[in-house]
């Protein structure tokens, strides 16, 4: 991938691939500037939404007449083109065939999508940049809670490229006053702390639904970030990266926030709902589900991830006291 500082990267069309929350967020923020293709799985669910300009996550708003909503893959993609896409990551294998098949191989890819493979630990950038390697990537990611930003609170992101040129040319064209941009060259390190961080947050979802209060989750927060360090340094991440807003920030931004899906299915698991029903009530995506499949791999490594090993045990196992499991794995570590 090019990384001057004088490369000429012209404007394009801005293609959001996902219609769920982050994505017609990220779609409704960057429609001020200019046109926003956003698209849908299929035919019906855009028409329903051009016809009542509106969406169920969000019945309070209507969608700017900026927004064209339509089913993915109804014009054609050029090279220039900027294509953010947010859709769960397992289904990131998938779109990169559906994008080599409509004969994509050059435009710009901005994922806005967290999650690991966790068959292969590859992180979304790793998937795409093997694939399609005459792309230009880069990956958007920070303390974004999509229902603050729609209803116009401001908020600061990462985003993470190898080119320069590319990341001042993404400034240009998204940043606006409610969503401002720090720079990283970190892709992988920032992919991987959008995920990892969903895990902490489901523990302290976990410690609310028990009753708990600010001072178990305080220490939740705590010993929670040490073994967010401790994992990403395994996986080769700066320091720069897991103490920056990508990191910690997320991280905490994803502890605090009701709004929080991560904490809303460790919530729903300390009141004895299994996993599967608890991710249906939640009705979206949850990173830590799949970052948690991540630390039982690494866990034959030996790292020293006690809360981590203790949250993957609450989704994937009949736990019978979670409440003492909890307390018990908080007073076993020191340090």
């Amino acid at each position: 991938m090019a990384d001057s500082k004088h490369e000429n990267i012209k404007n394009g069309k801005v293609i959001v691939i996902g219609s769920g929350n982050w994505g017609t967020t990220l779609a409704t923020l960057f429609c001020k500037n200019q046109k926003i293709y956003l698209w849908t799985i299929d035919h019906k669910e855009a028409d329903e939404i051009n016809k009542t300009r509106r969406i169920s996550q969000f019945p309070d708003k209507t969608l700017s007449k900026n927004i064209v909503v339509e089913k993915k893959f109804s014009r054609e993609i050029s090279k220039d083109d900027i294509v953010i896409i947010v859709i769960p990551s397992r289904k990131i294998i998938g779109l990169i065939d559906e994008l080599l098949a409509n004969k994509v191989e050059e435009c710009i890819i901005v994922n806005a999508s967290k999650g690991v493979k966790h068959s292969t630990l590859m992180t979304v950038g790793q998937n795409f940049i093997s694939r399609m390697p005459k792309i230009k990537f880069a990956t958007l990611s920070g303390p974004t809670i999509a229902n603050e930003i729609i209803h116009g609170i401001p908020a600061k992101a990462v985003l993470a490229s190898k080119n320069v040129a590319l990341l001042l040319h993404l400034q240009n064209i998204l940043q606006n006053d409610l969503l401002k941009f720090e720079f990283s060259r970190d892709i992988k390190g920032v992919e991987l702390a959008g995920s990892l961080k969903g895990l902490v947050a489901i523990a302290v979802g976990i410690a609310d639904g028990l009753g708990f209060k600010t001072n178990i989750m305080g220490l939740i927060m705590t010993y929670g970030l040490h073994e967010f360090d401790t994992v990403m340094k395994f996986l080769g991440v700066k320091s720069s990266t897991v103490y920056g807003i990508a990191g910690m920030g997320d991280l905490i931004t994803t502890c605090i926030s009701e709004n929080s899906r991560n904490r809303k299915f460790g919530r729903l698991l300390a009141q004895g709902i299994g996993m599967e029903e608890a991710l249906e009530k939640v009705g979206m995506e949850v990173e830590g589900v799949s970052m948690a499949k991540t630390i039982q791999k690494l866990a034959k490594f030996n790292l020293s991830i006690p809360l981590f090993s203790f949250v993957t045990k609450v989704i994937f196992e009949d736990v019978g006291n979670i409440r003492n499991e909890l307390l018990d794995t908080l007073n076993s570590i020191s340090g």
